[in-house]
């Protein structure tokens, strides 16, 4: 078990780049990035819209976080300074991102779970993420 500490506020989502990395969306307004294989700190990213409620990683390298205004900004390949943000007139923030193999963004409010296999990593309220 690994705990990655470094968030301020609670850890509210979790998503795993092409490359392996894992990234932490958080109430502070911060996507952390993390080496997949050793938890190593890499980066932090701001979030210009707000806390981050929702995360997608594209295979591109592309991050999407969905913010509490409702709109989701997107960063090119984690590490650019180029982004751009999305807003579609939501009313609330997106619970959840997901990116289709052909790289389609859908933004849900309600998600419905199936049976899962294992969890190997969870977000916690206690501003930090558990690895198994």
């Amino acid at each position: 078990l690994q705990t990655l500490t470094g968030h301020t506020n609670h850890v509210k989502c979790l998503a795993l780049g092409p490359d392996g990395n894992l990234f932490s969306g958080s109430y502070d307004e911060t996507v952390r990035v993390w080496c997949g294989t050793d938890g190593t700190h890499l980066r932090t990213l701001q979030c210009d819209t707000g806390r981050a409620h929702s995360l997608a990683v594209g295979r591109d390298g592309r991050l999407f976080v969905g913010s509490a205004t409702g709109a989701v900004q997107v960063w090119g390949a984690v590490g650019s300074t180029s982004r751009c943000i999305i807003s579609r007139g939501a009313p609330r923030s997106p619970a959840y991102l997901c990116l289709s193999a052909a790289g389609t963004l859908y933004a849900g409010w309600e998600i419905a779970l199936g049976a899962v296999a294992s969890i190997e990593a969870y977000a916690t309220t206690h501003n930090a993420i558990k690895i198994w």
